[in-house]
C-alpha cells in the first residue's frame, strides 16, 4: 500500500490547499498556530522548498499546482501555468524515436500505485531549450475511489546535468579564450592605424581610447573612462574658435554616421591645437540596438599646412615670397574699384634695378637671389600694410599704393624707394651698392584699367633709364607719343 492510500483523505485537500497558493492574492492564515495545525500548509511549505519539480493536474490534465522548481525547470511561472493542458507545459520528446510523447501519463489512470521505475525524456521548456529528465507520476483518486488528478515529480538526470555543467564549462572557458584572443586582436588593430579612436556608452561617457587618441589628446585611458567625451575631445571651429560638440551624440540619436563640416581644431589637454577631421558612427548590440558611438578622428595639421603651402606658391614669388602676378592683377583690379566708389587714386611704381645683370654675371646667381631677398624685404619696409609689392620676375618689381588721395603721395613713396635701395648691400663677404630706376602711372590719369596702367608705368620706368637711371619718372602721353614717333 502506497503513502498516498494510507492518506487519501488527506491528498484531496492537500491540493486544493496548493490551488489557493498558487492564487495571486491567497487568504493570509490567521495565525502561527493555524499553521502549525494545518497539514496542507505546512506541505505547502514543504513543496515549494523541494529541489524536485512537481506538477498536479485534475482529472481533465489541467494544471492546478506548479512548485518554484517546476517554474524553473519549464520555463513557465504558476500563475500562468494553471488552467493549461499538462503537455503544453510539460512538454516531452522522446529521445530514442525522436517524436513528441502525447500521452505520458495514459497508464497511471488505471493505476493506485506510484511508479517506483524512472521514465526518461528530453523536456523542452518555454525558452525552447532542451533538458533531459527523469520522471514519474501517480494518480489522485477522491473519497470514492474515482480519478482526480495527476501528481507528476522530475528532476533534470543526474548525469545530464553534469555533463552539461561540464559543457557548459568547456564552452564558458573556450569562449572566454576566443572573446580574449578577439579583445587582443581588436587591440592590436585598433593600436595600429593612425586614426584617433574613441568609443562612448549610450550616455556620452568615454569607455575606450586607442594608443593614437591619448597622444593626440593627451589624455590616459586610464584618466579618460567615464569622462564626458566631449571634455576629452574638446573641438571648436577653426574660423570662430567657438565650441563644436563631438558628433557622437547625434549618432546616437539619430543612428547613422555622421561627419563634421566644419574645419574643426582639437584642443588638447595641454592647450596645443590639432587641426583635426571627425566622424562618428552607432554601436549596436547583437538585437541593433544603439548602446553607444565610436569617434575617428584623423590628424590632417600635416596636410592642411601642406594645402596652404601650395596655395601660397601658386599665389607668390617662390624666391621672395611676394604676391606673383596673378595675385598682384586681383588685388589692382580691387584697388582701382575702391578708388572708383571713393574718388581717389591708385598708383603703379615700375622698379627696375639698375645694372643687376652684372651682379649676377660677376657673382654668380646665388647672390643675386640673396641680393633679391634683400631688395624684396627694403620694399616692404618702404609701404604701408595696405599696399602691394609684388614681383614681376628677373629684377623688375612693381609697388601698388592703393587709395591715396594725392599724387604727390606716389612721389613721396618713389625717392623713399630710391634712398633705400641705394644703401649699401652686404651678402656673405661681398658688400656691394645697388640703384634702381622707378616709373609711375596714375589710376585714373593715366589708364583706366589693369594692363594699360601697367604698360604706363613700365614706359615711364625706360623714360627714368633713359634719363640717367637712380630716379623716378611719371608716365606723360606726349613721351609716349613722341616715342612711337
Amino acid at each position: 500500500m502506497g503513502w498516498y492510500e494510507k492518506d487519501r483523505d488527506f491528498l484531496r485537500p492537500r491540493f486544493r490547499g496548493l490551488d489557493r497558493v498558487n492564487r495571486p492574492n491567497p487568504e493570509p492564515l490567521e495565525s502561527e498556530a493555524v499553521t502549525r495545525n494545518n497539514p496542507c500548509r505546512l506541505l505547502d511549505i514543504a513543496l515549494a522548498t523541494v529541489v524536485d519539480a512537481v506538477i498536479a493536474t485534475d482529472s481533465a490534465e489541467h494544471i492546478t499546482y506548479l512548485n518554484p522548481a517546476a517554474e524553473s525547470m519549464t520555463g513557465w511561472r504558476a500563475t500562468e501555468a494553471v488552467g493549461k493542458q499538462l503537455t503544453q507545459v510539460l512538454f516531452l520528446i522522446d529521445q530514442e524515436t525522436d517524436k513528441v510523447i502525447e500521452r505520458p501519463f495514459e497508464g497511471i489512470y488505471d493505476s493506485d500505485e506510484l511508479t517506483t521505475s524512472l521514465s526518461h525524456a528530453a523536456l523542452v521548456n518555454r525558452r525552447g531549450l532542451q533538458v533531459e529528465i527523469e520522471y514519474n507520476a501517480v494518480a489522485m483518486r477522491d473519497e470514492h475511489g474515482r480519478f482526480a488528478g495527476t501528481v507528476v515529480v522530475s528532476r533534470a538526470r543526474r548525469h545530464a546535468a553534469e555533463v552539461a555543467l561540464q559543457t557548459s564549462n568547456e564552452s564558458l572557458l573556450a569562449n572566454a579564450d576566443e572573446l580574449f584572443e578577439e579583445k587582443e586582436r581588436a587591440q592590436v588593430t585598433l593600436n595600429s592605424i593612425g586614426d584617433a579612436v574613441i568609443t562612448t556608452n549610450f550616455s556620452g561617457r568615454v569607455n575606450y581610447l586607442n594608443i593614437v587618441a591619448e597622444t593626440m589628446t593627451g589624455w590616459k585611458q586610464i584618466d579618460a573612462s567615464s569622462s564626458a567625451v566631449d571634455d576629452v575631445f574638446r573641438l571648436i571651429d577653426a574660423t570662430t574658435r567657438e565650441k563644436i560638440a563631438c558628433p557622437t551624440a547625434r549618432a546616437i540619436i539619430e543612428n547613422r554616421r555622421v561627419s563634421l563640416d566644419a574645419v574643426c581644431v582639437l584642443i588638447r589637454r595641454d592647450g596645443e591645437d590639432i587641426a583635426v577631421e571627425v566622424s562618428a558612427a552607432p554601436i549596436h548590440d547583437r538585437n541593433g540596438g544603439v548602446i553607444g558611438a565610436v569617434m575617428v578622428a584623423h590628424d590632417v595639421t600635416a596636410a592642411r599646412e601642406l594645402s596652404r603651402r601650395l596655395e601660397r606658391l601658386a599665389l607668390h614669388d617662390s624666391l621672395t615670397d611676394l604676391p606673383n602676378r596673378a595675385l598682384f592683377s586681383d588685388r589692382l583690379e580691387l584697388a582701382m574699384a575702391n578708388a572708383r566708389v571713393h574718388g581717389a587714386y591708385a598708383a603703379l611704381l615700375y622698379v627696375d634695378l639698375d645694372r643687376f645683370k652684372h651682379i649676377n654675371d660677376s657673382l654668380g646667381h646665388a647672390i643675386g637671389d640673396k641680393l633679391l631677398q634683400t631688395v624684396a624685404r627694403r620694399l616692404l619696409g618702404c609701404v604701408r600694410s595696405s599696399d602691394t609689392v609684388s614681383r614681376q620676375g628677373g629684377d623688375e618689381f612693381v609697388v601698388l599704393l592703393a587709395d591715396i588721395v594725392r599724387i604727390d603721395d606716389a612721389t613721396v613713396c618713389a625717392e623713399k624707394i630710391l634712398a633705400a635701395l641705394d644703401a649699401p648691400y652686404r651678402i656673405g663677404e661681398h658688400e656691394m651698392r645697388l640703384t634702381a630706376s622707378i616709373g609711375v602711372a596714375i589710376f585714373p590719369n593715366d589708364a583706366v584699367d589693369g594692363d594699360a596702367l601697367l604698360r604706363c608705368a613700365d614706359f615711364a620706368m625706360y623714360q627714368a633709364k633713359y634719363n640717367g637711371r637712380n630716379n623716378c619718372r611719371f608716365f606723360a602721353a606726349g613721351a609716349l607719343a613722341d616715342a612711337i614717333k
